[in-house]
């Protein structure tokens, strides 16, 4: 007997005893749970539980069950050999006979033809692009393609290559990536990228872990270094620096923890050798072993970097080292040396201090 019938039979002589689930938990020393989960049939129990309460209900649940197996079986076998007697409704039995047979018949026929299709040699694939009056067959010199606009993607093994709708050949098929965007090409080998245009050239070498279009230029990455190159692929800033940022027309470099600067067209304006650069209008700051200096934008010294502090007032530059003063023009020419405790402007005229003495000096 399953758990269902079970659970069935048991509702049923309980509750013709007149007895709860309890009753019957107390008395066959099992909790009330269990009787619950046996008679929803969640669970199947035991043969050993089930001969408990087969002795405290006095009925043989076992004996039910072998019954109602023979009565199931008895009965399938008596209506298989009911079938084949055409003693009774013999046209009934002849068409259910006759419409088994057929129905084998047919399932057999399909299986043996599939077997056949799937036994016969298979035919050599023929891949065909029509472009206009032009028929190419592209079957014998890759394994996939598929249209891009204008353009056929194809691959072979496990690389991929650009062509026209023509045949004619862009990207050759040894990248193991190719993206078509707008007018340009994006390509991918060994894990490295770089860049075509349309017509096949290359713009960015694949070379690159990563690199990023920003209007008329673009940012290479390379182990953890940066580079730029202008939209047609020429190289402003090799791929060396550890990083660097474009303000105006100017590019401001480090590398190793020293900074420089640069044009946009790669001219070398401050050497990667300062610590710390400020541009400010017509000048940069320097920075270098806690000391201070100043350029212009061509590079050119106006102070040297050896001054603790520095201050531009008018057209001249005050100067501080070792806690002496002096002054210097904006052409980086010594007006006054720096040996004063203090000095201070006043009009054309600087007025110094020296242990203790003031001297007025004409600027």
């Amino acid at each position: 007997m399953n758990k269902l019938d079970f659970g069935k039979e048991l509702i049923k002589i309980r509750k013709a005893r007149g007895l709860t689930q309890a009753e019957v938990a107390e008395k066959c020393n099992v909790t009330t749970r269990t009787i619950q989960r046996i008679e929803s049939g969640a669970v199947k129990p035991r043969s050993s539980t089930i001969k408990i309460i087969s002795e405290f209900l006095g009925v043989n649940f076992f004996e039910t069950s072998d019954q109602n197996s023979k009565l199931k079986s008895h009965t399938f076998l008596w209506r298989l050999k009911d079938l084949f007697n055409f003693k009774t409704n013999p046209m009934k039995k002849i068409s259910i006979l006759s419409t088994s047979i057929l129905i084998i018949a047919l399932i057999s026929i399909n299986i043996f033809s599939i077997e056949a299709q799937s036994n016969e040699p298979a035919k050599e694939q023929k891949t065909v692009l029509k472009d206009e009056d032009k028929e190419n067959n592209f079957s014998k010199d890759f394994d996939y393609f598929k249209t891009e606009n204008d353009y056929v993607l194809f691959i072979k093994g496990n690389k991929r290559g650009l062509m026209t709708k023509d045949g004619k050949v862009i990207v050759p098929c040894e990248y193991h990536e190719i993206v078509v965007q707008g007018n340009y090409v994006f390509t991918v080998k060994d894990n490295k990228r770089g860049l075509m245009n349309l017509e096949g050239e290359v713009i960015v070498p694949c070379k690159y872990d990563l690199f990023e279009i920003q209007g008329n230029y673009i940012i290479t990455f390379n182990n953890n270094n940066q580079g730029l190159m202008n939209i047609d692929g020429k190289t402003i800033i090799p791929c060396v620096y550890n990083r660097f940022s474009i303000e105006g027309n100017l590019v401001l470099v480090s590398k190793s923890n020293k900074y420089g600067l640069m044009n946009l067209d790669g001219k070398i304006i401050v050497p990667c050798e300062f610590t710390h650069l400020e541009m400010g209008g017509n000048y940069i700051a320097t920075f270098k072993n806690n000391k201070q200096g100043l350029m212009n934008l061509d590079g050119e010294t106006i102070i040297p970097c050896e001054f603790h502090k520095y201050e531009i007032e008018n057209n001249f530059v005050l100067v501080t080292k070792y806690n002496k003063h002096g002054l210097m023009n904006l052409d980086g020419k010594v007006i006054i040396p720096c040996e004063y405790e203090s000095i201070k402007i006043e009009g054309v005229y600087a007025i110094t201090s020296k242990q203790g003495k003031k001297e007025r000096i004409r600027i």
